[in-house]
């Protein structure tokens, strides 16, 4: 399965886990000693990841940060390397995924030195699975994320009745140019992004779309402060404006709630 399809990817409640971006920084040979005996051929494909990824980087990248990328992106088939660490930062068992550390700090240094896309890009899964969405939900994806800015890619991938995610992303890095395949125009959100739905899953035959955007740091302090504000607002603010007439006095009662709603009554006088 391609790592654009990947319904392993899919969101599911999981305690949080960063503990990997304090470890040291080592090369990309060093960062795998770990998981070495898991997968076959690996000093191999390592030296390929060396010998072919981006380098020298425009963005600042060591050899080894670029071909850590690089490694990320090569399809092996049930031993694709994305697919193998997506398992671990998904599994329930969050202690499974210390002898990825080395390399998800070395991947993540790669991918923050590339600057943030905002863009929509998309992906899916080979099976309906838009039950799982509602308007409005917010969910965190914990896995490294593939997505693709041409839907035609992730189209030609899946088969009826699957689901196609379209994205809006803010945090985006498009790592395209460090890619195994660079027309593939590959942007990843990177494990712990939170996203919204935005609204109900749509039929669009023979595939079902759900419309997520990414929610930031920034966005969810804002509305915090926002709710904070509302709560100590005064619950009732009543003043009185005399409106005078030619032929009858009346008072206008204004009200205004917890929530910031303004309410207007005039009040005949006799």
């Amino acid at each position: 399965m391609h790592r654009f399809t990947d319904i392993e990817s899919t969101s599911k409640q999981l305690p949080p886990i960063y503990s990997y971006l304090t470890h040291e920084l080592v090369s990309l040979s060093k960062a795998l000693e770990p998981i070495s005996s898991t997968i076959d051929q690996l000093d191999r494909f390592i030296r390929i990841a060396k010998n072919e990824c981006h380098f020298p980087s425009e963005h600042g990248l060591t050899r080894d940060e670029s071909a850590a990328i690089y490694l990320y992106t090569m399809e092996l088939g049930e031993n694709s390397f994305s697919r193998m660490i997506n398992r671990a930062l998904l599994a329930e068992d969050r202690s499974s995924l210390k002898p990825w550390f080395a390399y998800l700090k070395l991947f993540d240094a790669a991918v923050q030195k590339l600057p943030n896309v905002r863009k929509n890009p998309w992906r899916g899964v080979p099976i309906d699975i838009t039950s799982n969405f509602k308007k409005g939900d917010e969910f965190t994806w914990w896995a490294i994320n593939s997505c693709s800015t041409s839907d035609n890619i992730i189209k030609d991938l899946l088969g009826s009745n699957s689901t196609l995610f379209m994205i809006e992303a803010k945090n985006g890095k498009d790592i395209s140019s460090y890619a195994n395949c660079p027309n593939e125009n590959e942007v990843i959100l990177c494990p712990g992004t939170r996203f919204r739905v935005v609204s109900d899953p749509l039929d669009q035959p023979p595939m079902h779309l759900v419309h997520l955007q990414e929610i930031t740091d920034d966005e969810e302090e804002s509305l915090s402060t926002t709710i904070k504000t509302m709560a100590t607002t005064p619950p009732l603010t009543t003043a009185s404006t005399h409106m005078p007439t030619n032929v009858q006095a009346s008072v206008m009662h204004i009200h205004i709630d917890h929530w910031g709603n303004r309410y207007e009554t005039v009040i005949h006088l006799l």
